[in-house]
């Protein structure tokens, strides 16, 4: 188990966003998986923003259950994304091992 703050959710694989260089948990969950034959995961992001660039790197891996709960306000709080909600599972072998609870007014 790792609480680590800040998280680094926003920064994609090539990109920097919101502030995030480095998606810690992500870079972590990778080597876990490479280098230690891990084959369950549990990422619990519990933060006001939602955590895409974490969604994004795990969305089709069964491997690594994304757990997010974050406003959302109807998709009026940033990052404003249409995937922030609860509606958006996982595709591929990963459909159902990404859990979104949006939390609105």
């Amino acid at each position: 188990m790792a609480i680590i703050r800040p998280p680094g959710h926003h920064a994609m694989e090539h990109k920097a966003c919101g502030f995030c260089y480095f998606n810690n948990v992500a870079i972590a969950a990778k080597y876990a998986l490479k280098h230690y034959g891990l084959n369950r995961i549990l990422i619990v992001d519990w933060d006001v923003h939602h955590g895409q660039a974490t969604q994004y790197a795990f969305y089709d891996d069964p491997r690594v259950l994304y757990f997010s709960i974050h406003l959302y306000e109807h998709g009026a709080f940033w990052p404003e994304l249409r995937e922030s909600n609860f509606d958006y599972v996982g595709e591929g072998s990963g459909k159902g091992f990404n859990i979104n609870v949006p939390l609105n007014k």
